[in-house]
């Protein structure tokens, strides 16, 4: 987005926090979308889109990726993690939204529960950068634990003591759809 562009765009969202640089926010349904606003010039009346552009939610889920990606790209070195790991658990888990707050309580643009979120020192799951440093640790830890990236992510999405319980993933139903969703991402994802 050009500088001129950014600095036409007012930036709304939650009281007292920053967002990303050239991106203006609404608060809608409890969630937060970004919304770019083009000068008129710039603005295509057509119904349909060109060919090969993102549309609609894959468009916004595309901005907030890339609004993400640098905070989620210093997680993965921080805590050693493989490049493009926990990005493709970002996606798989909320959709780079991080209002996302699912039916079993996990919140957040790294879905973490609130015990979960407590050990790893996280103090609100729906701020950005605490989610995708508590959920950058704790896939570390899960990493450490079982050696194993299909079981960490598996102790990810069930808990540890599934993992261990089971020998192995779990046979409930989710978790190994888990997996596969997030190993098939993270080698289809583009790293920048």
């Amino acid at each position: 987005m050009s500088a001129a562009l950014a600095s036409s765009v007012p930036v709304l969202g939650a009281p007292g926090r920053e967002q990303p640089e050239g991106a203006a926010f609404l608060l809608l349904e409890h969630r937060q979308e970004a919304v770019v606003t083009l000068p008129r010039s710039e603005q295509s009346f057509s119904v349909a889109p060109k060919a090969g552009t993102p549309s609609g939610l894959h468009r916004r889920r595309s901005v907030a990726r890339r609004q993400m990606l640098p905070a989620i790209r210093a997680a993965e070195v921080r805590h050693r993690l493989p490049i493009g790991l926990f990005d493709a658990l970002i996606a798989t888990e909320s959709a780079y939204s991080p209002w996302a707050v699912s039916r079993a309580g996990a919140a957040g643009l790294a879905q973490l529960m609130p015990a979960t979120a407590a050990e790893m020192g996280i103090v609100n799951r729906l701020d950005p950068l605490q989610s995708i440093e508590g959920g950058a640790r704790y896939l570390r830890r899960m990493l450490d634990r079982f050696g194993s990236i299909s079981l960490a992510l598996a102790a990810y999405n069930a808990g540890p003591g599934s993992v261990l319980r089971a020998g192995g993933i779990p046979y409930n139903g989710e978790t190994a759809s888990y997996v596969a969703r997030v190993l098939r991402r993270w080698t289809s994802l583009p790293l920048d």
